[in-house]
């Protein structure tokens, strides 16, 4: 699955499935892209932020 990974100050990072990330939590804002990620459906980790991006959008992680 094509992702785009951003950042925010508080060194949160973000995946979602929307290149410009006009769906990330504002109140988190501002994020900053860092790059284009491809997130494997078979590794464990990535299946988990497949899942919550499908469900909410993006995933938020430190």
């Amino acid at each position: 699955m094509d992702a785009w990974l951003f950042s925010n100050s508080d060194r949160l990072r973000a995946l979602t499935a929307v290149e410009l990330g006009d769906n990330l939590p504002v109140e988190l804002a501002p994020w900053a892209p860092l790059r284009r990620y491809f997130l494997d459906v078979k590794a464990p980790d990535e299946q988990e932020a497949i899942a919550l991006i499908c469900e909410h959008g993006y995933c938020c992680f430190e």
